[in-house]
């Protein structure tokens, strides 16, 4: 409805409201029904005639501002996911040809084009180095991800509680949790671009009060 009004000429009034939280889904079953519902639907948004409308008439403004606050977190998470994809591959695949190669004695001081020793070996040093400075960045990122909820804690709470909520944080695996859901929401969006089948699934309102044998568990997540 808000994307029909705003491509008839209508404005949309944003409002700021305070924070409330409301916590819902306690189980994982309704965690991944929820999680594939919005995924899969935010897919069949993306291949709407509306998406396309605002995506190539909007001025660049306010195409990333409906970028970043409707396709964008889904495709984020979808690029994030293949990225470690595809990281993890070219580790593998060159820590099996450093296994198996001579590895070159390295001088990045020495011109490229002098003589590598011993004979016969290979220079990964380059890609090594590249490993590590993109390790090191990645932990950079997750660090600072961390950065709005300390600032909004500390400005609305103070220092003390700021720092409890950190690592409550840390401690409750909150960031590996985060992973979870965004390989689910990234599972579903691109299974929802490629093959369809985007519908209603219900998620209940109760309490999760049975515990699922972890087969079962396994054989539903297996699929994201």
């Amino acid at each position: 409805a808000g994307m029909n009004a705003l491509l008839r000429g209508g404005r949309i009034k944003h409002c700021e409201y305070y924070q409330c939280g409301k916590g819902r889904d306690l189980g994982f079953g309704t965690i991944l029904n929820f999680t594939t519902k919005i995924g899969a639907g935010m897919g069949e948004q993306m291949l709407s005639r509306e998406y396309y409308y605002l995506g190539t008439q909007l001025p660049i403004d306010r195409f990333l501002t409906f970028y970043y606050a409707h396709p964008g977190f889904h495709l984020n998470n979808l690029f994030i996911q293949l990225s470690l994809q595809m990281f993890m591959l070219t580790l593998v695949n060159l820590h099996a040809l450093a296994h198996e190669s001579i590895i070159c004695i390295y001088d990045k001081n020495k011109p490229t084009t002098d003589v590598l020793y011993p004979i016969g070996c290979y220079n990964f040093s380059p890609a090594i180095d590249w490993v590590r400075r993109y390790t090191l960045s990645i932990f950079i990122v997750f660090w600072i991800a961390f950065v709005p909820i300390v600032v909004q804690e500390l400005i609305e709470r103070g220092l003390w509680k700021a720092t409890q909520r950190f690592f409550r944080h840390i401690l409750s695996l909150s960031p590996m949790f985060e992973v979870f859901a965004g390989q689910i929401y990234s599972s579903a969006l691109l299974s929802d671009l490629t093959v369809g089948g985007a519908r209603y699934i219900s998620t209940g309102r109760g309490f999760a009060t049975s515990r699922i044998p972890f087969s079962i568990l396994y054989s539903r997540f297996a699929g994201s």
